[in-house]
């Protein structure tokens, strides 16, 4: 019997953003309000409004600060909202509402007011297709050396 293994059937699509929490990949929800982790500092704002310009401070030691400077350094060192980065926030029991991640230690998502769900599937479809619609930074690993 050979020792080679056949092939796998199937493409397998490699996940680039393997190492992030499965929450803030958009297939999770966040609970807004966790006794464990606390508040989730949050901004409500419309979908179709533009980006709010942000603080080019992240050196910050709040609770947030370690993803706000990760954040920063995937939006091309810049604040404000990540491009692709759209997660899904339980806000109240029952009720999802589509946010983006924010390069902003002081308000790390912003909730989009006008794409409010009663159902986490649904939630998650809408971020998906705003996903595919924007997506975020290309997350590759430098190549390795010789």
């Amino acid at each position: 019997m050979s020792g080679k293994r056949k092939a796998a059937d199937v493409p397998l699509a490699r996940d680039e953003s393997w190492w992030l929490h499965p929450a803030f990949r958009g297939q999770q929800a966040l609970p807004l309000n966790d006794s464990a982790a606390g508040n989730l500092p949050h901004r409500w704002v419309r979908s179709d409004a533009p980006p709010t310009p942000g603080e080019a401070r992240v050196d910050d030691t709040s609770l947030y600060g370690d993803l706000a400077k990760l954040l920063y350094s995937l939006n091309g060192h810049r604040p404000g909202p990540v491009r692709g980065f759209y997660v899904i926030v339980e806000f109240e029991a029952g009720r999802y509402a589509v946010g983006q991640l924010c390069a902003d230690p002081a308000m790390p998502v912003q909730l989009f007011e006008d794409l409010i769900f009663e159902r986490e599937t649904d939630a998650r479809a809408k971020a998906d297709a705003l996903r595919a619609a924007a997506p975020g930074p290309a997350l590759r690993a430098a190549p390795r050396r010789g």
